[in-house]
């Protein structure tokens, strides 16, 4: 059985498919190349997703902004493990920011989201 092979270097991610040519014989490789904003290989810890791609976005919202974060991928390459892992994060931090801004505190309210 052959399998497609993903290379990953940020932001550019490149699928590499085993395919045959017309005569069904000659096998090649055929690459396809996809931009991202952030990419990440399947080994990296949720606090670095978090870090480079979310944690920006905790002083932006406590400036009284708005931010959404959408996970794309593939069924089972772990989204909702990592979303629920970086949820976590998101709380602690926002919650923390909002602790050290008193008059903050006063006059906002906090709604979070999930949907999946």
């Amino acid at each position: 059985k052959e399998f497609d092979c993903v290379t990953v270097a940020n932001p550019t991610v490149v699928v590499h498919e085993c395919r045959r040519k017309v005569d069904g014989i000659t096998r090649f490789l055929d690459s396809h190349r996809f931009s991202f904003d952030m990419a990440f290989e399947e080994n990296t810890p949720t606090s670095e997703v978090y870090e480079q791609t979310i944690q920006p976005l905790v002083a932006h919202v406590v400036a009284e902004g708005l931010a959404t974060v959408f996970a794309y991928g593939q069924t089972g390459s772990g989204k909702t493990y990592t979303m629920v892992g970086i949820q976590e994060m998101i709380t602690e931090d926002l919650f923390s920011s909002l602790q050290a801004s008193p008059e903050l505190c006063e006059t906002g309210e906090v709604v979070v989201s999930y949907f999946e």
